[in-house]
């Protein structure tokens, strides 16, 4: 289900950066979310952890949600769901990357490594027919401005998953939501982007869907899976995920899925498998 849910925000972020500024959005979708599960419990009796924790949450909620989920929504102005969604299915590339070089003594078998090589394989097929569109300066920022959302959104995750938290994690969670939306609303702030804040209505919708469904629940639900699963296994939700996103947006936004893109869809899931399902502790 968190997969399902989670293939649907690549849209809904897509429809919501149409007419609304991105970092307005995600700062509102994820402040919002955060004040919502924080509220909860401290209305059940919860007492807000000590310094160490909110500076830990702090910290994960900057690396995945301000710069995660904020960089990509500016990206998804420029580059469409699908393909936004393809290159994402690479985080748990990262996350096995960022794992083994933070110290981590799981092992890269060989498996892995040729894993490795079948993503790269992927992603060569999934743009030899689109280089003409890296003349474009905004295209090849927004694809830059994705695959660093990528990398910081995979360090959040390594991050997450070697701090033990004593509180629930759906507290933990709005905690983690909370100072990443005041970042990204100062990030708004420095790019004017309250001058220009006029969204259409299915922006707004876009808006109320990414607070329930991509935050509220899967985003919720992705932190309580990486503290039960190893990391490398924990982004396994990127294989459903990018087909319900390709899906959606060739079916609603009516983006391009011609052969060469579910070709490259293809391998490149094989090889995110090969890589999750070898990379042993």
């Amino acid at each position: 289900m968190v997969s399902i849910f989670w293939g649907t925000t690549f849209l809904a972020i897509r429809i919501g950066v149409g007419s609304f500024p991105p970092f307005i959005m995600a700062a509102i979708r994820h402040s919002i979310a955060g004040l919502i599960l924080v509220s909860w419990f401290l209305l059940k009796g919860y007492r807000l952890p000590d310094r160490k924790a909110l500076k830990t949450f702090s910290i994960n909620g900057i690396l995945m949600l301000a710069g995660g989920n904020g960089i990509i929504s500016w990206g998804m102005q420029y580059v469409d769901s699908g393909l936004t969604a393809l290159i994402c299915a690479l985080t748990p590339v990262w996350i096995v990357l960022i794992n083994k070089l933070s110290g981590s003594k799981e092992k890269i078998t060989k498996i892995a490594v040729i894993g490795f090589a079948v993503c790269l394989l992927g992603q060569i097929i999934l743009f030899k027919d689109k280089m003409n569109l890296f003349e474009s300066r905004n295209y090849l920022f927004g694809i830059m401005a994705i695959v660093v959302s990528n990398i910081l959104w995979a360090l959040g995750t390594v991050y997450s998953k070697n701090y033990v938290s004593t509180i629930p994690s759906l507290f933990a969670t709005g905690l983690q939501m909370i100072p990443g939306g005041i970042i990204l609303f100062i990030a708004a702030w420095l790019r004017g982007e309250f001058e220009n804040l006029h969204p259409h209505q299915d922006a707004l919708w876009a808006l109320v869907y990414l607070i329930i469904f991509g935050s509220l629940f899967a985003y919720s639900a992705y932190i309580y899976m990486i503290k039960q699963l190893p990391a490398s296994i924990a982004s396994t939700y990127a294989y459903i995920n990018t087909f319900v996103a390709i899906l959606l947006g060739w079916l609603w936004l009516h983006e391009t899925l011609d052969a060469s893109t579910s070709i490259a869809m293809l391998i490149t899931i094989a090889g995110v498998y090969l890589i999750s399902r070898n990379y042993n502790a």
